[in-house]
Order: structure tokens, then C-alpha cells, then sequence
């Protein structure tokens, strides 16, 4: 009996291995399949992130440059305010300008302002030494007050000339410098009629000396020299000039607005910066100079925020998706900003890709436990032998069909299908055309699998002596024959010449120079001119008579899955990788390509090779 069994046994053991196999083979293409959807979501989700960080540092870039021109008035204008922008220069904060009144009471320039009320500087001038730019400037006021008590007009703008002048000459103490003008000022607002122009120069606007020297006014001096005087001086002193400028209708309210906002604060900044960064107080910086930079205060959450409104408009993100960047409590690179995605989206995917292959995985648990099941009654009823086995070459038959290449399977069946039905009426060339595509899809996957070695540095190329005249003259013959096109093939010079190098590589080469020859023309038949001349190193020269290619794309061709789209040329297939690969191929072969000309009636590639 079990001599009449093990025939069964043995052609049921040998199905159960199958089985299992074929059963692990569909189980590994499950896992696959879910991690290639996983890896797939995660990659869209590194780009999404990539670009939403891109877009946010272009955002940051972009505050910046807006607030250029305000961090330069600022600068130069202590009357604007600048608490929105950072500027350090020389390793020393300007902006926000951080400047404030000293922390004590002394009065130096109140006691000087009351003795020149009570006195007058003639007086004052007396105890001072003859020869003192000081003594010389209160002589200069006396005169000033003279002439104006006089009402001799001329005598009166001699004088002040006399002491604009002295001022733009001598640098006194800020306290006498600030004090002396703000009283003659006065004194000449009390006495006289001062023309506006000139107080509106000397109270804010500054005037420019004739040896280039500048005379900064009264407001704008207080506010950058505010460290020289004690609290009480400076509110003295604030409050006389805001009081003089109303007088003279001079604008004061920005002055009063700076002096109250009080001084700015400190940014804790390390320099100097090796990149732009994103400061825990809300700044965006910059270097700028050695020692320097420069920065806005911005509002990263609504940046984020309008980055997102972006993305969505674009259709990028959907409305539930949201944005998020990395902590900046503390001073951050923007090179290592990070942006995190969270899309309900992509996580209902994820979730719907596991329990695809979980049900996947059940529906083969099941199909083993069948098996199992089937080799258990089959053991046991041998009648049913047969159902069994039938089924079990039924599963193996739908497994090798479903695994078999696609692209192989369409063109066996276009060639059967070509001969059976070609020439029929109403077949067309519709068998012909579809082993046409499938070769063209062949030579797009051939292509792309070659970059891909090529890319990754697997491709050992062998290294022979390639006759140049026989290796051109095939690979235009194929090339012609695969693209149904009449090529007029002209050669100078390769009789003798052989090409150090793979020729497999060196037939692509040339095959997918003459292939777009072939592809980019609207000329029939296409003009294929080769050219080869030896000078220590080869130089082979391509030539065709296609649409050519504009000059601004020269170096573009040769990128990876760029293809040009031509005005007037239908779209053609193909991958974008054909002189990508050239030039890798080149490389490889230590060699270099290029285009050496390209018009309206043609384009010419130069492909020079190293001596042997």
C-alpha cells in the first residue's frame, strides 16, 4: 500500500514545496509592494518638507532684503525707530540702538545752561583760558547776541556764520557743544526771527559744512549722544529742545515718540556668524562683513502659516495639513531648520497600505492553510488525487503568468500576432507599430537601467581597441532600422582610428548621438556628418542637419532627464537621459563632449578621447 502511496507522496511533498514557494514569493512582493508605498509617502512627504523648508528660508530671505533699506535710514537717522531690525558692526550692536542716559543725577548741563542764563557768555568766557576752543566759542555767542541786540542784519549773519563754523571746526564736550547751542538757539528765537530753513537744519536736519564736515542737529545729537549726560540733565535737555522746536515749527513728535520708546534691546549674537540664524528672540540674522550682520524681526508662525497657504494653493497640501519647524529657543543655523509635516492624508495611505498587506497576509495564511488542507484530504482520499493536483497546476500556471515581464509578453504577442493577421484587411500596421513601441520601451528601459549603473559607479567597463569606421557604420545601421529613417551617413577621416574603450559603451554612445540626429529633425533623409582626427588625443566630431538647439541650453541637454521641446517639431518620445549618458560614458573613458556648434541647420558634437 505504501508502495502505492509514495508516487502521491512524492508528487504531493514536491507541490507543497512549490506551494510554499510560490506562496513566499507572492508574500515577498506583498511586503514590498508596502514598504515601496511606504518609502513612496515617505519620500513625497521629504519633499513636501524639503520644499515648505525651502520656501520658508526664501521667505526669511526675503524679509530681509525688504528691510534693507530700513536698517540703513535707520542707521543713519537716530529719529527712526528701529526696533525691528538688528544691524552689528565691528562686533558692536547699532540697531537696535541701545544708547540710554547715565543712571546718575548730575546736572553739568543745567548748571551751564543756568549760568549762561544769568551771566551771559561773556562772563563765562572771562574765567576760561583766552586760547580755549571753549573761550572762543562763548566770545563767538557774544558777538552772535550783540549783533541781534544791534539789529544789524549783516553783522548779525557774520556772527552765526562765524560760529556755525567754529562748531565744524572744534569738537567740544557733548555737554558744552549741546547746552551752548540749544541756548543761543533759544536766545535767538526769543530775540530775533531766525528763518525756519535754518532752525529746521540746526534742530533736526543737520547741516553739511564746506570741509565736507557735518553739523548734526540738536534732536538727532541728543538722542545718539545720550550716554554723556545723567537722567536728569537729558530730560532737561529733551524737554528745552522739544520746547523750541513747537516754537520754531520744527517737527518734534517723532523725537519725543523715540526718546520715549527708550533703548532698544540686546541681541545675543556670537560672531562672527558662519550662517544665517534664527535668533529665540524672534530675529532672522545674517553675516554681513567680517564682524558684522544684519537682521529683521519676524513672525515665524505666520511665515510657516503663509508658506502653507502657499503650498495649498499650489495643491501641494491639503487644507488639513499642517506645518511645523524645529525648536528655536536657543540660536539656530537656518541650514539646520527643520520642517515637519503632519498630513492626515499620508497617514490614512500609510494606514491603508498596512491593511492591504495584512489582508494580503491573511488571504495567503488561508491559502497555505488550503493547501495543507487539500494534501491532508489528499492523503486520505486519493480518489480526490486529481481534483488536487489540478488545482495545484492551475495555482502554479496563474502565479507564472502573472510574473512573467510585461514588456517581453507584449512583444511575443505582437510578433505572433503580426504574422498572423499582417497583410489582412483591417489589421493596418497596428502589430507592426505595437513591436515598435515595445522596442522603443525596451531601448527607454535599457537606457535608464544603463544611467542607473553608470550612476552608481557599476558598470566595469572592459577596455579594447574599437575600429571608429566599423563601430559607426553598425551603429547607424541599427539606429536607422530601429527608427524606420534614411540616413545619409558622410565619414571623414575614421579609416585607421580605433577608439581604448568598452565597446558596448562606446556602441551607446554613438547609438544615442545618432538616435536624436534621427529624433529631432524634420529633413528627410537625415545628413549624418563624422569627422575624426588624431593629435595626441582623439577628437571625433557628430554632425547632423536637425533643428538644432539654442545656445542658452547647451550645457542643459546634458542633464539628466532634460529634454528640450522644440517649436514646430512634434513630441517625441524618449527619457531625457540619452547625452546624459553620453557624457557619463565619456567620462568614464576619461574623455569629454560637447557641442561645438548648433543652428537652424544643424548641430555638431565634439567627443575628444584620451591617447591610449
Amino acid at each position: 500500500m505504501w508502495r502505492k502511496r509514495l508516487p502521491t507522496l512524492m508528487a504531493l511533498g514536491i507541490g507543497l514545496v512549490v506551494l510554499t514557494a510560490g506562496l513566499l514569493f507572492l508574500h515577498g512582493i506583498f511586503l514590498r509592494e508596502r514598504e515601496g508605498g511606504l518609502r513612496a509617502l515617505e519620500d513625497q512627504r521629504r519633499a513636501l518638507e524639503q520644499y515648505a523648508r525651502q520656501a520658508l528660508t526664501d521667505s526669511l530671505r526675503r524679509a530681509l532684503e525688504e528691510a534693507r533699506p530700513r536698517i540703513e535710514q535707520a542707521e543713519a537717522d537716530p529719529l527712526l525707530m528701529d526696533t525691528e531690525v538688528v544691524l552689528f558692526r565691528a562686533g558692536q550692536q547699532r540697531l537696535p540702538r541701545t544708547a540710554a542716559p547715565r543712571g546718575d543725577d548730575a546736572t553739568p548741563a543745567r548748571t551751564l545752561h543756568a549760568a549762561l542764563e544769568a551771566q551771559g557768555p561773556r562772563a563765562l568766557a572771562s574765567r576760561e583760558a583766552p586760547d580755549s576752543a571753549w573761550a572762543e566759542r562763548l566770545r563767538l555767542m557774544d558777538r552772535f547776541l550783540v549783533a541781534q541786540r544791534a539789529g544789524r542784519r549783516p553783522d548779525i549773519e557774520h556772527a552765526f556764520r562765524e560760529w556755525l563754523t567754529h562748531r565744524t571746526s572744534f569738537v567740544l564736550p557733548v555737554v558744552k557743544e549741546t547746552t551752548g547751542a540749544l541756548w543761543l538757539l533759544e536766545r535767538f528765537q526769543a530775540e530775533g526771527q531766525p528763518d525756519p530753513a535754518l532752525m529746521q537744519a540746526l534742530l533736526r536736519e543737520g547741516l553739511q559744512g564746506r570741509s565736507g564736515s557735518r553739523l548734526e542737529g540738536l534732536q538727532r545729537l541728543l538722542l545718539e549722544r545720550q550716554e554723556s549726560f545723567g537722567r536728569s540733565d537729558f530730560a532737561f535737555l529733551r524737554e528745552r529742545v522739544a520746547r523750541l522746536a513747537e516754537r520754531t515749527h520744527v517737527a518734534f513728535a517723532d523725537f519725543n515718540a523715540r526718546v520715549d520708546a527708550g533703548p532698544g534691546a540686546r541681541v545675543a549674537l556670537a560672531l562672527p556668524l558662519e550662517a544665517p540664524q534664527l535668533q529665540a528672540e524672534g530675529w532672522y540674522v545674517e553675516p554681513s562683513g567680517p564682524e558684522g550682520a544684519r537682521g529683521v524681526r519676524i513672525r515665524l508662525g505666520g511665515l510657516v502659516e503663509a508658506v502653507r497657504q502657499e503650498m495649498r494653493e499650489r495643491g501641494l497640501l491639503q487644507e488639513d495639513d499642517a506645518l511645523t519647524v524645529s525648536q528655536t529657543d536657543r540660536p539656530l543655523p537656518v541650514p539646520r531648520l527643520a520642517v515637519s509635516l503632519a498630513s492626515p492624508r499620508m497617514a490614512g495611505a500609510a494606514s491603508a497600505l498596512e491593511s492591504g498587506y495584512r489582508l494580503k497576509a491573511v488571504l495567503l495564511a488561508w491559502s497555505g492553510a488550503l493547501v495543507l488542507a487539500l494534501t491532508g484530504l489528499a492523503v486520505l482520499a486519493h480518489e480526490r488525487k486529481l481534483r488536487f493536483l489540478a488545482l495545484r497546476s492551475e495555482f502554479i500556471s496563474t502565479v507564472s503568468h502573472e510574473l512573467r515581464t510585461p514588456l517581453s509578453a507584449i512583444r511575443v504577442m505582437a510578433e505572433t500576432l503580426e504574422r498572423r493577421v499582417g497583410g489582412t484587411p483591417g489589421a493596418g500596421n497596428y502589430p507592426s507599430r505595437i513591436i515598435s513601441e515595445a522596442d522603443a520601451l525596451g531601448r527607454l528601459v535599457e537606457n535608464i537601467l544603463t544611467y542607473n549603473r553608470l550612476e552608481k559607479g557599476r558598470w566595469e567597463a572592459r577596455r579594447e581597441r574599437v575600429p571608429l569606421e566599423d563601430l559607426v557604420q553598425r551603429t547607424v545601421e541599427d539606429t536607422a532600422r530601429l527608427h524606420s529613417t534614411a540616413v545619409d551617413l558622410q565619414t571623414v577621416g575614421l579609416s585607421g582610428i580605433a577608439l581604448p574603450g568598452d565597446p558596448e559603451l562606446l556602441r551607446m554612445l554613438f547609438s544615442n548621438l545618432v538616435s536624436n540626429a534621427c529624433r529631432y529633425t524634420t529633413r528627410s533623409p537625415v545628413v549624418l556628418r563624422v569627422e575624426a582626427r588624431q593629435e595626441g588625443a582623439t577628437v571625433v566630431r557628430v554632425g547632423d542637419n536637425g533643428v538644432g538647439i539654442p545656445p542658452e541650453s547647451w550645457e542643459a541637454v546634458f542633464e539628466d532627464f532634460r529634454r528640450l521641446r522644440q517649436e514646430g517639431l512634434p513630441a517625441r518620445g524618449g527619457s531625457g537621459l540619452g547625452l546624459a549618458i553620453c557624457r557619463r560614458i565619456l567620462s568614464l573613458h576619461g574623455g569629454t563632449v560637447r557641442i561645438a556648434t548648433s543652428g537652424p541647420e544643424g548641430t555638431t558634437f565634439e567627443l575628444t578621447f584620451p591617447s591610449a
